[in-house]
């Protein structure tokens, strides 16, 4: 099984009120899940940006591998966003997932990262992801079968189960 860490930090996100927004990392045995991501998605994002400059367009293509961020505290416990009870779903999003990463524009639904998460008894497992905006095959990322109990925890800030 896989251990996941679900850690509360700060980001610098442009608030109208200013100062640093509280978000929810998340850590896949230890590894930030932006990461994994990332490396999946390079050979999509170089291949974008080869398109766009073999067909002449306009300025170059961000390299948008991995460009996602954590989600803010609206999807944080007690919320069972995290339980496969999604929040929200957004644009592009299909029946049964849950977005994971959002945009790090602020807008979640621009750029997606997105995940059906299945709940039993027992586990929680994260699947079938993909980005809600481009067509990349993310199976190379598999699923992430996680101890419900280990999951809770972490998700509940480490606080024991009542």
């Amino acid at each position: 099984m896989h251990a996941i860490e679900f850690r509360r930090t700060s980001h610098p996100a442009v608030r109208p009120e200013g100062g640093a927004a509280p978000v929810v990392g998340i850590l896949v045995d230890g590894v930030p899940l932006v990461e994994l991501v990332r490396a999946v998605e390079l050979p999509y994002a170089q291949a974008e940006q080869r398109r766009r400059a073999d067909e002449g367009l306009p300025g170059t293509a961000p390299l948008l591998a991995g460009d996602y961020t954590t989600l803010g505290p609206a999807y944080d416990w007690p919320s069972r966003h995290f339980l496969g009870e999604p929040r929200n779903l957004p644009w592009g999003g299909e029946e049964g997932e849950t977005m994971v990463l959002g945009c790090p524009c602020g807008i979640d639904e621009c750029w997606a990262l997105m995940a059906r998460i299945t709940v039993t008894p027992r586990t929680v497992t994260w699947s079938a992801f993909r980005n809600n905006c481009c067509d990349w095959d993310l199976s190379a990322l598999g699923s992430f079968v996680f101890s419900r109990r280990q999951y809770e925890d972490s998700l509940r800030g480490g606080a024991p189960r009542p």
